[in-house]
């Protein structure tokens, strides 16, 4: 059981490498070492910022947090248990979310507003009048009008449509969102407002940020 002192994320000494290959039959030659050694940790309800230049791997570092990547080296710990690879487990999954860099291409063009809001919910088992329940909650802790549910990515501005994201990613209660230079594809004069809404949410759910 983890105490109050252990962080509820740690990475410790976390590196990755991708293979060079070349030729016809794709022999790996070498290796790109995109992240090497690399460790910080995270408390409950915490914001950290993680900076660095372009290419500097940080994009890689949150992928591997939250499971869509692999580390070559290294050890990820929630609550001080490490769980990576097939041990990485739907509670896992549920507590550690991501809201990545560009709304638009990480929004489904052929779902409305409610089904991506859906879709994390029924695979943590919430459906039916409960998951209507939950995704008019959502569209309300993001500022969005109920209407919006039956709305598509294309009828969205690039500032409704991050919303809609933060939405789904808070779908299945996590306590940690990674979030992937949230704003940088956005106008500058919505900017602030994602920003003070992301400060709001997380004071109101003590949620913890890791900010890219």
């Amino acid at each position: 059981t983890a105490s109050r002192t252990t962080p509820l994320l740690e990475v410790r000494d976390l590196g990755k490498r991708f293979p060079i290959r070349r030729g016809l039959f794709q022999n790996v030659v070498g290796h790109v070492r995109a992240v090497d050694g690399v460790s910080f940790a995270i408390k409950r309800g915490a914001i950290v910022g993680l900076a660095g230049e372009s290419g500097s791997g940080k994009s890689t570092i949150a992928r591997m947090i939250v499971g869509l990547a692999e580390p070559s080296e290294g050890r990820i710990l929630l609550d001080g248990v490490e769980l990576q690879g097939a041990r990485r487990s739907l509670a896992f999954r549920r507590r550690v979310q991501m809201v990545f860099q560009n709304p638009g291409s990480s929004l489904n063009p052929r779902r409305s507003v409610a089904d991506a809001l859906r879709v994390p919910m029924a695979v943590h088992g919430t459906s039916g009048a409960a998951a209507h329940a939950r995704i008019a909650e959502l569209l309300e802790m993001v500022e969005l009008p109920r209407a919006y549910a039956v709305k598509y990515p294309h009828e969205l501005s690039g500032g409704q449509k991050q919303r809609v994201a933060i939405a789904r990613a808070l779908a299945v209660h996590p306590e940690l969102i990674v979030l992937d230079e949230p704003t940088s594809a956005l106008d500058v004069s919505v900017q602030a407002k994602v920003i003070e809404l992301l400060l709001r949410i997380r004071e109101e759910l003590e949620l913890g940020y890791l900010f890219i």
